[in-house]
């Protein structure tokens, strides 16, 4: 009997085709082998105590007993300590040698400033040189100066507005701000102290004033006005004043003015000195007007000066005024003859 055509074990531990009569040269390719399965963990069950036994109570009067001894817990193996992770090399950067090294934060040049962020920054130009606000300055201190003058007091207040405006014109312009601020303060306080002083003044106007208000035709003027022929309705008793009432000469008053000259220029001289200079004009002249030498006249004279302010405005010009002892006089006293 035959053995039927397959696969078989030729002996050499391959598998072989057998054709029915004989071997070929058909292997058949190993079989993988199948994968081994794990060993299960031996079991090991929980360790549970043994129950203690129960203690038989004593009898009363018996012996005490020992306590029984109980074996120890069973010590369990620790689990294996595994080995720490290898330590690896540390690499060198990636620059290159020869890349620049740039820094975040780069230098300035000494004296440049440096922003938050550590970038040089450009210094700003300086301001420019406040001429508006100078100019505004300059023009307030003179009309300062020039508003406390009475005789010109109206230029010294458009001074100060020129300034105050020009002060503030500058506080808007690219410039520095000191002229500007300058000026106005300036400004202000001028306006006040020209403002207590002509207060002041008028008071001393009023008062000088007083007695000439009620005559017809009466005139208050400033004292840089006064010309020949003016008649004052009292006398000024030598004291400054700015202001003054004049009235008509054809009616009742005390002084008038026959005769006025003007002093050269230069420092003021003081209050001898022109006191000597109006004495030696003032009484040739008096002879002049009054038709009648001065010794032998009942009628006397004295003369106005220039202050030591008014001076320094410019003021140059000395008036003399003949009066009478007996007090008020109604008419001129030209060609008296007295």
């Amino acid at each position: 009997m035959s053995t039927p055509a397959g696969w078989y074990d030729d002996g050499s531990g391959q598998k072989r085709w057998w054709d029915g009569s004989g071997w070929t040269t058909h292997v058949a390719a190993p079989a993988a082998p199948e994968p081994a399965s794990p060993e299960p963990a031996p079991f090991v069950p929980p360790y549970t105590p043994p129950l203690a036994p129960s203690v038989p109570t004593a009898p009363p009067g018996a012996s005490p007993i020992a306590a029984p001894q109980y074996p120890s817990a069973p010590q369990y193996p620790s689990a294996p300590a595994y080995p720490s992770a290898p330590a690896y090399p540390q690499y060198p950067s990636a620059t290159h040698p020869s890349a620049p090294q740039y820094s975040p934060y780069p230098s300035s040049a000494p004296g440049m400033p440096v922003s938050y962020d550590g970038y040089a920054v450009a210094p700003a130009a300086p301001a420019p040189f406040p001429a508006v606000g100078l100019a505004g300055l300059i023009a307030a201190a003179v009309g300062t100066i020039v508003a406390c003058i009475p005789q010109i007091p109206l230029i010294g207040w458009l001074l100060l507005g020129a300034g105050f405006v020009l002060s503030i014109v500058s506080l808007f312009l690219r410039a520095r701000k000191w002229a500007g601020i300058a000026g106005l303060a300036v400004a202000v306080l001028g306006a006040l102290l020209a403002a207590v002083l002509a207060f002041v003044l008028e008071g001393s106007f009023s008062a000088s004033g007083s007695a000439g208000d009620d005559v017809p035709g009466s005139e208050v003027i400033y004292a840089s006005d006064l010309e020949v022929g003016d008649c004052l309705p009292e006398g000024l008793d030598g004291e400054e004043f700015f202001e003054v009432t004049i009235v008509p000469c054809d009616g009742p008053h005390i002084d008038e003015i026959y005769y006025e000259f003007d002093l050269p220029d230069g420092e003021f001289p003081g209050e001898e000195a022109l006191a000597d200079a109006a004495i030696r004009a003032c009484e040739p002249e008096f002879e002049d007007f009054a038709d009648i030498d001065y010794e032998e006249s009942e009628l006397d004279y004295w003369w106005l000066t220039p202050t030591e302010t008014s001076w320094a405005g410019g003021d140059r010009t000395m008036q003399c005024l003949i009066y009478s002892y007996d007090g008020t006089v109604t008419g001129t006293l030209e060609g008296a003859a007295r």
